[in-house]
């Protein structure tokens, strides 16, 4: 009976859950382009869909092609609506026309005047195509001729297509246009095809969940407008002709949001030219403060009824790893231009800046991110203590408290830090709103161990038999697996733990396949390439290689930035337990084979430096989608995990170092990514550097406190340049580049101190 009752449940819940998913009114961009032919962009066209109701809007070139990519048969239309009469919206009507003919459903054609005209007439004219279809399952055209109802609509109509009710609006274009709206349950898509400035949009559109409209306006690379009208907003010119414009400018678009207050604002209808996302927000925001998306083919848009935050896309956003500073394969320089050496690295890309509010409750949220994090960390606990420990804490006035991901985690570090060796120097995360301790040096601890552990634990073992957690060093700047229990003495190991609230999908992924060689992510709006280098690259060579490709048609290409790079790392899967590398098998993945001899997968390569030795510019940060190996009394290991962020020097010959003999490649693959909004850098920027307080050094485990910052004891470097005898460089007294001297000037007082100081001449490149 019991077994009965659980069943039951089961399939109740079951049960819910498709009736949940068929009550999402979504919105599907099938094609996003504009009448100039582009081969990643079809032609208008977007896919209203309620359960088994599928309302197509607008059929330009390119739609009957994506609608086979997403596994979907015109024979499954419930109506096809046009907008208005332009090749670019109406090209693939007949086809789509004929196919909803060749189903068993019946459907609804609509559209503004001349709609009924063109149905007929190409009914007149593909007669005997259609009967002739039609006879082979033993069917006539009279028979399907009643399958279908045709109407012209004028604009202010109201109807339902099964439950979704549709208004409709007349909008000024250059000739008749109907723009749409959508409507079920509370939740409400918009679609206003081609148009000019409307002074009804707003009331139509009111407080509308997505509000998909003309890019008119837009700001290309090249620094040119899609639309010349310039920017000003128009006034009540909703009964005046157009005067050679055809389109919105983004001024019009962006305040007609605004009085509408809709949720989301989604552009579409590009041209093939590339936009520039970051001057076209400015503008945008000039208006609208709400959420803006960049429609892209096969997106999907989604409500979720009865909740205040709909699911939407961009909902995972990768903060910048502000890293500001510019560097060679093993010195500081000026920031690079465009086709100088070492163009693309991290420093000429800044990516949603890092920005954070204290709330003065002992909680601090991440403005970028959403999600709110706990400021203290505590004692160090075991896993165990910690899984225990987050289920009674009431932060903020807050229980809802959990361990973070390892990409929710990651979403906290800096690369303005720096490291030497197993000494800290400056932290992998903004001390001015997190407290980070060092390690006990007076307990035998190593100043970087003060390891944070994350909730992800690694899917397979390290060491051959350890089970392992992933966790962030934001001392030494790396993600690695720490064991659970000592190997030795098999007791519970421990780590610090950073507790953290809000936004439960971050690190969720969402792939789609653009059958062109790429893969959009539409959680984080980043587009990747789909396959790899397909071989092993150095450092400057992997830059090189990203900003001179054209994969897809694009031309702004670059090499992840290393939070760019672990977000698509897939944490459930693993060379041991999947025979696959740590990444989702929509992307092509090179395999290779290993120091052991054994099949594997390469580490990748980013764009951002690792701070870390005596020549600390000399490293750049990888992530390991295979095995993170070392070397370890002769016998070669995955010793951190796949998933793993490590570094390795950006030229050079393959070796080990280090206790765990981590096995250095140099030459690393590469996976492309664009898109985001991305702001290039120009001239030369401050890289402001957090500092461990006193607070942040305590020893939690023994109460006792350390010393500050650690100094740099080597002052072989002053006295070789201190002409005065005052303990301390000047710009004067040094010889090498003003880059460099403001690089080891950390606090930018204009001297480098003792603390400052680096332990040796920097190395040549090799």
């Amino acid at each position: 009976m019991k077994k009965l009752i659980v069943a039951l449940i089961i399939l109740g819940c079951e049960l819910l859950t498709v009736a949940n998913a068929a009550e999402q009114l979504t919105a599907t961009i099938i094609g996003s382009g504009s009448p100039i032919y582009n081969e990643n962009r079809a032609s208008a066209s977007t896919l209203i869909s309620l359960g088994d109701t599928h309302i197509l809007v607008d059929m330009g070139n390119g739609t009957q092609a994506n609608l086979n990519k997403l596994g979907f048969n015109a024979k499954n239309i419930s109506a096809l609506f046009l907008t208005h009469h332009h090749l670019d919206h109406n090209e693939e009507f007949v086809p789509m026309f004929i196919g909803s003919l060749l189903g068993q459903d019946n459907f609804t054609i609509m559209g503004p005047p001349n709609t009924v005209k063109l149905t007929e007439l190409n009914l007149e004219l593909y007669n005997e195509d259609i009967s002739y279809r039609l006879s082979k399952t033993n069917r006539t055209l009279d028979e399907r001729k009643n399958a279908f109802e045709v109407k012209d609509l004028k604009g202010g109509e109201s109807f339902k297509i099964d439950d979704i009710v549709v208004t409709t609006l007349k909008v000024p274009h250059t000739i008749y246009t109907i723009a749409y709206r959508f409507d079920y349950k509370g939740q409400s898509i918009v679609i206003t095809g081609d148009l000019t400035y409307s002074d009804k949009l707003p009331t139509f559109a009111k407080n509308a969940d997505y509000m998909i409209i003309d890019s008119g306006g837009m700001i290309m690379k090249d620094g040119r407008r899609k639309n010349k009208s310039g920017n000003k907003s128009s006034q009540s010119r909703e009964n005046k002709k157009p005067k050679g414009n055809a389109h919105l400018n983004l001024a019009d678009s962006s305040s007609m949001a605004n009085k509408a207050n809709v949720k989301n604002l989604v552009y579409t209808h590009f041209n093939s030219t590339v936009v520039d996302t970051v001057a076209s927000m400015k503008e945008i925001q000039k208006n609208y403060s709400g959420n803006v998306i960049f429609g892209e083919d096969l997106m999907e848009l989604k409500n979720t009824p009865q909740t205040t935050s709909p699911k939407v896309a961009n909902n995972y956003t990768i903060v910048d790893t502000n890293q500001r500073v510019a560097y060679s394969n093993n010195d500081v320089i000026e920031l690079p231009q465009s086709d100088d050496a070492f163009f693309g690295q991290d420093a000429n890309y800044i990516i949603n800046p890092p920005s954070y509010t204290d709330n003065h409750n002992g909680a601090v949220t991440d403005n970028v991110t959403g999600l709110t994090w706990q400021q203290e960390m505590g004692s160090k606990l075991s896993f165990e203590e910690a899984l225990k420990k987050v289920n009674s804490v009431k932060l903020g006035g807050f229980s809802d408290w959990r361990i973070p991901t390892i990409k929710e985690l990651y979403s906290l570090i800096e690369f303005s830090g720096s490291v030497k060796g197993d000494k800290a120097l400056y932290p992998f995360i903004d001390t001015n709103y997190f407290n980070q301790p060092i390690g006990n040096t007076s307990a035998g601890e190593r100043e970087i161990d003060a390891q944070t552990w994350s909730s992800t634990e690694y899917v397979a073992k390290t060491m051959k038999s350890d089970d392992t957690v992933f966790g962030v060093n934001f001392v030494d700047g790396r993600i690695k697996g720490y064991p659970k229990y000592n190997p030795r003495t098999q007791e519970p190991n421990k780590m610090y733990f950073r507790f953290v609230r809000g936004n439960t999908d971050y690190g969720k992924n969402d792939f789609v396949d653009k059958s062109n060689g790429t893969i959009l992510d539409t959680a984080t709006g980043l587009t990747w390439q789909k396959a790899d280098s397909n071989k092993g690259l150095n450092w400057q060579q992997a830059l090189q290689y990203a900003e001179q490709s054209t994969l897809g048609g694009y031309n702004d290409w670059r090499l992840p930035n290393a939070k760019e790079l672990q977000s698509i790392v897939d944490y459930t899967r693993s060379p041991a337990t999947s025979d696959s590398a740590a990444i989702d098998p929509i992307f092509e993945t090179s395999s290779i084979i290993n120091e052991a001899g054994e099949k594997d997968y390469s580490y990748y390569w980013s764009s951002t430096t690792h701070l870390d030795g005596p020549v600390p510019e000399e490293g750049a940060v990888y992530i390991a989608f295979g095995k993170a190996l070392g070397e370890m009394r002769g016998i070669t290991l995955d010793v951190h995990g796949a998933g793993s962020q490590r570094s390795d020097p950006k030229v050079g010959e393959p070796t080990s170092r280090g206790p765990q003999g981590d096995l250095i490649r140099v030459n690393n693959y590469v996976r492309m990514v664009r898109g985001g909004v991305v702001d290039v850098a120009t001239g030369t920027l401050l890289e402001s550097k957090s500092e461990y307080a006193d607070i942040s050094l305590t020893q939690t485990n023994n109460s006792q406190k350390s010393q500050a910052t650690p100094a740099n004891k080597n002052s072989n470097f002053i006295k070789r340049f201190d002409k005065n005898n005052d303990g301390k460089v000047e710009r004067s007294e040094f010889k090498a580049s003003d880059q460099r001297f403001k690089h080891l000037d950390k606090n930018q007082d204009g001297y480098i101190s003792a603390n400052e100081a680096p332990t040796g001449p920097p190395k040549k490149d090799r």
